[in-house]
């Protein structure tokens, strides 16, 4: 019985191997066939999902929808993490329905005793009834033992001549070959014309960080900070397999600055970061970059319109991508910017000539004297004298790496009356902030300055956008302004008599005797300096005809009458008397005022009796500055010269043969006497030293007074105290009348 059994029990295990080959072959063939799905659905996701029509589908689902708005370049995780674990629970299910229950539900021995009976009817049930009668467990009570062992005896020796195992069925093993072969063959397939490909699905499908190949690469050579406000190319190296006409696509996210709000307060993602608002994608097509000789290059590049928010991109070529989303960075540009809004970010000073001297006394003692003229505090610099400095102290938003200054000039150029801005070579900071935040220029003001521009770079290397310029305006050469102040007997103090009342009640034109004087008050002011001044006079006869007088030859070979002082260096008509320049005692503390309107001290006339007071003068007195620790001295003066006439000589023409000559005369009744005021400023020459050459400033008009006779003068100073006499009645009648209006009547 036990080779009956033994026969049996191979059978079974036969039996049991091929269904396991069966399940097995069902098992690989749909699990290879899912896993070649999901490779393709990877595949095509990570190939095709760029397009904005993919993304809006995406965003459509939860499972989906990319966290990062730039991580559908490739497949989303979600998905493949749920087509890993399918293929998981999908091969369980398969083992468990194909292996495992099959193996658990084969038939037991007697089913094979059965079939075998079945297959060989000599057998005639004595097969399965002696394995059921021989079993330990098997109820034989009552039944004969002789009779069982006979039967035992029987179906062994039948079964010794036929052979059960002829009994298999290997048609399964056929099916599964017929299923698993062509699943087999397409992976082998695929192993062999891509095996880079194959197995870098295969580590995805394991969740493993690989990428896909492509046939083209590209490498990011954008810069990643750019200038707040300015366009930006974003450039691509582009590898591998392409093609120079291919148009490819990039996208661009800008980075928001809205946070979202959440029970009134930013909202925070579970790391503690701050959410802010997504904001709209956008889509350029990039384009092959050709070289200086318009042929195509590796390089894919898009110009974007300025901006200045942040923003991430990525690109796609062909099969390629960029892996990893390139981001560029806005900062502001150097500029001008102070940290405290109250401060001007940029001031422009004047350090005078040293010919106007130097700060006397005070903590910038001995230093040049700075001027701020306006405009000063936006950088401007108004009336520029020569031989001037110029300091310039700007401020700026961040620390800059480099900072210069270029001069402007303005330059004649080979046409004539055309001229055209030049700028000089740059100019250092002669001190720069440690922050590096403030710089400090210096400069010589010549003749030609016209401006100055601010070259400032980061350490980025961006420069400042917009020209920082500002102008220079050079003092216009000028001879100084010189007036004439009327006559007066005023006392130039106050507190006394006649030194009360109206001003102008004390002015009059004085008559001209032949031993008068004229008294000549003047001012004058100049921006650099007043240095000397002159009385310029002539006495013109009575009754000559001025054509007879020499003229002034002209450069261009005309001549022209000299009927001004200024036309008249030579002295031929106009004689010059020097104003002797006046200073007081050095060692008074505080000296008395000077009256300009006078041309006298407050105390000019103290203790000096009335009728000597024709002889008090204050020939040339450069005014002080009213502020000396910042403002330069002399730069107006003023003064008095009774200008006696007894004594002057007038020229006469008279013919001496064929020429003309001027003969002196003593003055007489009838002539008139013409005097200007002439003024020089301090204005050095290129030696330094005072130039001769300067031109000097004259009064506009000049004072002309007719030679009277004794009895004429005071025939005009009584008709002169008549007139005043007759004007105060009039005011006080005046006054009298109004005081009646409001006075009460009874």
């Amino acid at each position: 019985m036990k080779s009956v059994l033994r026969q049996l029990d191979r059978w079974r295990s036969r039996e049991r191997v091929v269904l396991l080959l069966w399940g097995a072959a069902r098992l690989v063939a749909v699990a290879g066939t899912v896993l070649a799905f999901a490779c393709l659905v990877d595949w095509v996701f990570d190939r095709y999902s760029g397009s904005e029509w993919w993304r809006r589908q995406m965003r459509r689902t939860r499972v989906f929808a990319p966290s990062d708005p730039l991580s559908v370049g490739e497949t989303p995780f979600g998905l493949r993490v749920l087509m890993t674990f399918g293929q998981l629970a999908l091969a369980g299910f398969l083992a468990y329905l194909l292996l495992v229950r099959p193996w658990r539900r084969t038939p037991p021995v007697d089913d094979f005793a059965s079939r075998a009976e079945q297959a060989f009817p000599v057998f005639d049930h004595r097969l399965v009834t002696a394995l059921q009668l021989n079993r330990p467990t098997a109820d034989t009570r009552g039944m004969s033992q002789p009779l069982i062992r006979e039967v035992t005896r029987e179906a062994g020796e039948i079964a010794a001549d036929h052979d059960v195992m002829a009994l298999v069925e290997y048609r399964r093993a056929g099916y599964a070959a017929a299923v698993l072969v062509p699943v087999l063959l397409l992976w082998g397939l695929f192993l062999a014309v891509n095996p880079g490909l194959a197995g870098v699905l295969l580590k995805r499908q394991a969740l493993l960080p690989a990428e896909i190949p492509r046939r083209t690469q590209l490498a990011d050579r954008t810069a990643p900070v750019h200038p707040t406000g300015t366009e930006v190319v974003v450039r691509f190296e582009a590898s591998g397999e392409y093609s120079p006409s291919a148009t490819g696509t990039l996208r661009v996210v800008p980075i928001s600055s809205r946070p979202v709000l959440k029970n009134g307060s930013q909202a925070t993602d579970q790391d503690g970061n701050p959410v802010f608002e997504d904001e709209p994608e956008e889509y350029y097509t990039l384009t092959n970059e050709p070289d200086a000789d318009g042929n195509p290059t590796a390089f894919f590049s898009v110009k974007l319109p300025p901006a200045s928010l942040d923003f991430k991109y990525q690109a796609r070529l062909g099969d390629g991508r960029t892996r990893e989303p390139g981001r560029v960075r806005f900062e502001a540009p150097p500029q001008l910017g102070a940290d405290d809004p109250r401060d001007p970010p940029l001031t422009a000073e004047q350090v005078l000539p040293d010919f106007l001297g130097r700060v006397p006394d005070g903590p910038r003692k001995g230093q040049p004297f700075v001027r701020r003229a306006g405009g000063w505090d936006r950088g401007e610099v108004v009336d520029a004298l020569p031989g001037s400095k110029v300091i310039v102290d700007a401020r700026f938003n961040k620390p800059v790496r480099a900072a210069k200054l270029v001069p402007i000039e303005r330059v004649p150029t080979k046409r004539p009356g055309v001229t055209e801005e030049r700028a000089r070579d740059p100019i250092d900071p002669g001190e720069i902030d440690p922050n590096r935040k403030r710089a400090a220029f210096v400069f010589p003001a010549t003749p030609r300055t016209v401006g100055y521009r601010l070259l400032l770079e980061d350490d980025l290397g961006f420069r400042n956008p917009v020209e920082i310029r500002r102008n220079v305006r050079m003092w216009e050469d000028r001879p100084p302004a010189v007036e004439f102040k009327p006559e007066s007997t005023r006392n130039p103090d106050p507190a006394v008599v006649d030194g009360q009342g109206n001003p102008k009640d004390y002015e009059w034109d004085m008559a001209l005797t032949a031993d008068g004087l004229i008294q000549v008050v003047f001012a004058a002011r100049s921006e650099v300096g007043v240095r000397a001044a002159n009385i310029r006079y002539r006495v013109i006869p009575r009754g000559v005809d001025f054509a007879a007088y020499p003229k002034k030859k002209l450069p261009d070979g005309t001549e022209a009458p000299i009927d001004h002082p200024a036309k008249d260096p030579e002295l031929l008509i106009f004689d010059r008397l020097p104003l002797t320049r006046f200073s007081r005692d050095p060692k008074e503390k505080d000296p008395p005022p000077f009256v300009p309107e006078l041309g006298l001290f407050l105390d000019s006339f103290r203790g000096v009796p009335r009728p000597d007071r024709n002889k008090v003068n204050v020939e040339f007195y450069p005014l002080p500055s009213r502020n000396p620790r910042d403002e330069p001295g002399e730069l107006g003066a003023g003064g008095r010269r009774n200008f006696e006439v007894s004594g002057l000589l007038k020229k006469v023409p008279e013919r001496v043969g064929d020429r003309t000559v001027l003969v002196n005369r003593p003055i007489e009744i009838g002539d008139t006497v013409e005097v200007y005021v002439e003024v020089f400023d301090k204005l050095p020459g290129p030696d330094g030293k005072p130039d001769p050459d300067r031109p000097a400033g004259y009064t506009k008009t000049a004072v002309r007074k007719i030679v009277v006779t004794e009895a004429d003068a005071y025939a005009a100073l009584k008709a002169r105290d008549e007139a005043k006499q007759k004007l105060q009645d009039k005011l006080r009648q005046i006054a009298d009348d109004q005081a009646d209006v409001f006075r009460p009547k009874n």
